[in-house]
């Protein structure tokens, strides 16, 4: 952007004041240079200039650092309001029927990467013209920001600026791997998880409420043994024995080797997509969303569905529809489930006392 040269402004940049808004949606003015691509030295000396050339200051140096002050936050508000400008002028100029070019994704890392990716190659085989840019990650993404033309997260976001609905629900349920069950035994009913060691996930987007209220019911929270923001790490040390953690049911159907475990723990979690209102007018976008909605459908896939299907049920849907395509997205998984090694899909049993129903995809 060009200096602006005007009484009293001193021939401040409109970047400058752009940055005043990404350092306080960033939280920080360190997290704002990460997601900036700068070091924090050269953040400072922005926000240095602009402080030099408005005549004032932006931020309270602190001990704990760079707080934004009255005169900041003000700033920052025009900052937001010049962003959500210029993309609107990017959308205006940039819109036309055209189905080819790039359309970005943000999305959670475990959605991204265990059940779009795999998607994706039938994906591209219907629309060569169409590259996705999937950015799997916990944190939250904005789309008016520019972060992303399609967020799915587990937030819903509450600006009017954006379209945002309910794409899908995830049941997460614990599971523990056959070498874990193997060493420690499964939790009893009577004394749930009294004894064995617990994995959690915590991110931005991910709360632990009830979890925590349950461990602490259950006067567990020692038992804790490993704690991280990754889902592909999380996965890993379920599956590798290190403990009991809650993972989506969607995990029976990509093919984990793990075991439900029934300690009376379960709850649901609403996945929201969202993206901009100008964004209904850029065809390739459109293609996008109407292929999410396909892949997160809960009549196709009932596991993303708002009814509880517990996993011993999934896997028996599974079972039931191994010669059916739209299951399976490798023929490893296909092979994994037609096995016959020491992890039948026909170990599972349902619950006691849970009624049988008969589900078609």
């Amino acid at each position: 952007m060009k200096q602006v040269e005007a009484a009293g402004l001193g021939g401040i940049s409109w970047d400058d004041v752009s940055l005043i808004a990404s350092i306080e949606s960033s939280g920080s003015l360190r997290q704002a240079a990460r997601k900036l691509g700068m070091n924090a030295s050269t953040l400072i000396r922005h926000v240095e200039r602009l402080e030099a050339g408005l005549g004032t200051t932006i931020f309270d140096r602190l001990p704990q650092g760079f707080v934004l002050n009255e005169p900041g936050k003000a700033i920052a508000e025009i900052g937001r309001d010049m962003q959500r400008h210029f993309l609107r002028l990017e959308e205006i100029a940039g819109q036309d029927s055209r189905s080819r070019g790039q359309v970005k994704i943000a999305i959670t890392e475990g959605l991204g990467t265990f059940w779009v990716t795999p998607k994706l190659s039938e994906f591209a085989a219907e629309n060569p013209e169409i590259v996705i840019n999937l950015e799997s990650s916990m944190d939250l993404r904005s789309p008016l920001r520019n972060e992303a033309d399609i967020a799915i997260q587990f937030r819903k976001p509450e600006n009017p600026d954006l379209i945002a609905s309910r794409l899908c629900t995830l049941h997460v349920y614990p599971f523990a791997s056959l070498r874990y069950i193997e060493k420690h035994g499964v939790p009893s009913a009577d004394h749930k998880a009294a004894g064995h060691r617990i994995i959690l996930q915590e991110s931005e987007q991910i709360s632990n409420d009830v979890v925590h209220e349950f461990l602490k019911r259950s006067r567990i929270e020692k038992n804790i043994a490993f704690i991280t923001s990754s889902s592909i790490a999380h996965l890993c040390a379920i599956e590798r024995g290190l403990g009991i953690g809650g993972l989506p049911t969607f995990a029976m159907a990509m093919g984990s080797r793990l075991v439900p475990v029934d300690i009376g723990l379960q709850h649901s979690i609403d996945v929201w997509i969202s993206y901009r209102r100008e964004m209904r007018k850029v065809q390739r976008v459109v293609i996008v969303l109407d292929w999410l909605r396909q892949i997160f459908n809960g009549q196709r896939y009932p596991w993303f569905s708002p009814a509880f299907m517990h996993p011993a049920e999934i896997m028996q849907t599974i079972n039931q529809a191994l010669d059916r395509h739209e299951y399976f997205d490798s023929r490893i998984i296909k092979n994994f489930f037609e096995s016959k090694d020491d992890y039948m899909i026909n170990q599972f049993k349902r619950p006691v006392g849970r009624p049988r129903k008969d589900r078609h995809a």
